[in-house]
């Protein structure tokens, strides 16, 4: 009876782990939907305004990639990192930086006279 046992249990963890997906599959791309709600400007230090801009930002955590998508244009930022709170990375002509716990999202534009920083936030479902 206990060998019957055992050999049932065998085969029902084997099953289970041919049926479990590889990793690969859990570290798929994942789409953030972010909406930018604050955007300002150091060319005018009192310059804020509200906005309500919606992008879409594309992680890969296992190629180390961020892709932004916006106004029908895509930016891939290079430098990416990525730790237990934060996902970051920049180009030479912008920057991205996420809260991962809150969805909190920086975004900056770099340009002569015309740095411009928007703030918002990404949805995490």
């Amino acid at each position: 009876m206990r060998r019957g046992l055992d050999s049932i249990m065998r085969t029902v963890a084997a099953a289970l782990f041919l049926l479990s997906p590889p990793t690969s599959a859990t570290a798929s791309p994942r789409q953030l939907n972010c909406t930018l709600t604050i955007r300002e400007s150091i060319a005018d230090s009192n310059f804020t305004a509200a906005e309500n801009r919606s992008i879409a930002v594309i992680v890969d955590q296992a190629k180390k990639t961020i892709s932004v998508f916006e106004d029908g244009a895509a930016q891939a930022f290079d430098h990416v990192t990525f730790s237990q709170l934060t996902i970051n990375g920049y180009t030479n002509t912008r920057s991205l930086g996420m809260d991962t716990s809150a969805g909190n999202l920086v975004l900056q534009s770099y340009g002569p006279n015309s740095n411009k920083t928007e703030f918002g936030t990404c949805n995490l479902k």
